[in-house]
Order: C-alpha cells, then structure tokens, then sequence
C-alpha cells in the first residue's frame, strides 16, 4: 500500500504543476481534480460555476473526493476550495498525506492575472479578491501541518521540499 499524497492550496500556488512533478518523481498516477470535473461534466470549471453555480460545482467535487480517497497510490491535485468541505478533508486524510501550497498574495496574482479562467477571480479588483479568498480560507489552509511557500522557488525546488517533509514524517518513498 502506497498512500495517497494530496497537493492542496490556493489558485496559483502551483498545485497541478508539482502534483504532476510529483507523481513523476514518485512514480505515482496523478489526478487533478478540477481537469476530472471538466471531462466529467463536458465544460469547463468556469463554465460549470456560470451554468450551474458553486453549490452544483462542490457537490461534483465531493462525489469525485469519495471515489479517489477509496484508492492508493496517487498524488492528488486539489481545486483550491476543496478543503472547504470538511468531509472532504476528512476523507483525504484517512489515505493520504495532505500539503498545502501557499504563496504571497501578489505572487499569485501575478501567476494568474492573464488567465481568464478563474470564475472566483472575476472581475476589477483581482488582488483585492485574493485576498479576501486567502482571509476566508486562512483557517483551513493553516490547520495542514505539511505546507510549502512557492512564493520563491521552482517547480523542481517545491517538489524536492514535499519529498523532504515527506521522509520527515517517516513516509519514505
């Protein structure tokens, strides 16, 4: 048995970029839980939000949280809310190891600034909103003991500190 390792964090924290890196690295099978939803529900998570609203989008991604906390052996990309729903939370721990990626709040918003794909970023003030998110989600986002700041580094340099935290809880991999 291989337990899972779950990549959460905030938009643009760099979750997909060193989830795939990772499992790589690893030799793990990567899931990306907001590319699933798309190929799921045949349109994107901007698409989904605009038709269908937040509510409908949290629903499909606690039914895909259930399905992948029954398996082993990936390393899971996140959506930055999914561990806004403590059950989800709850049953990605029982398998997995869960890390929090974070960074500056300006660093992310340079990262996701030209993309026009973030339904919960829209609008004029995006800085100003990331905030906001970042406040909202502080206290989820701080109750992961395992975290990492890309605000400064690269992939390769990320993916290298989880491998790190991970032999540090006796996880060798």
């Amino acid at each position: 048995m291989r337990r899972n390792i779950i990549i959460t964090g905030f938009m643009g924290a760099g979750k997909s970029v060193v989830a795939k890196q990772l499992a790589q690295k690893l030799k793990m099978k990567f899931v990306d839980t907001d590319k699933v939803i798309e190929e799921n529900q045949g349109m994107s998570i901007a698409d989904i939000f605009t038709r269908y609203g937040e509510d409908y989008f949290r629903q499909q991604e606690n039914k895909l949280v259930k399905e992948l906390s029954q398996q082993e052996n990936l390393v899971i990309a996140t959506g930055g809310g999914t561990l806004l729903s403590s059950d989800n939370a709850e049953m990605l721990s029982q398998k997995g190891e869960i890390i929090c990626l974070y960074a500056d709040p300006t660093v992310i918003y340079n990262r996701v600034k030209r993309k026009n794909d973030r339904p919960l970023l829209r609008g004029e003030n995006v800085l100003d909103n990331i905030n906001k998110l970042l406040k909202e989600r502080k206290k989820i986002y701080d109750n992961i003991k395992l975290k990492v700041d890309t605000s400064d580094l690269n992939i390769e340099e990320v993916v290298d500190r989880i491998i790190e935290l991970l032999k540090g809880k006796g996880l060798n991999r």
